[in-house]
């Protein structure tokens, strides 16, 4: 992988678990979290999009049950 897209790929990376952060711990609700994430620059070098955004949300509130 080049360089400009693994950094590309690390800085979404840093992001969506920055928002998963916020919302495990409560500062932002599901439909806030998924607003944000899906913001996100270069989400689909993380294969993270709206049709699998619930999935993701939901996989991070069991794991963390």
């Amino acid at each position: 992988m080049g360089k400009v897209k693994q950094w590309a790929t690390d800085t979404a990376q840093k992001k969506v678990d920055e928002i998963l952060g916020h919302y495990i711990q409560g500062t932002y609700n599901f439909e806030q979290a998924k607003t944000e994430i899906l913001k996100v620059d270069n989400l689909e070098l993380i294969s993270i999009d709206e049709d699998n955004i619930d999935e993701v949300l939901l996989s991070q509130q069991k794991k963390n049950s």
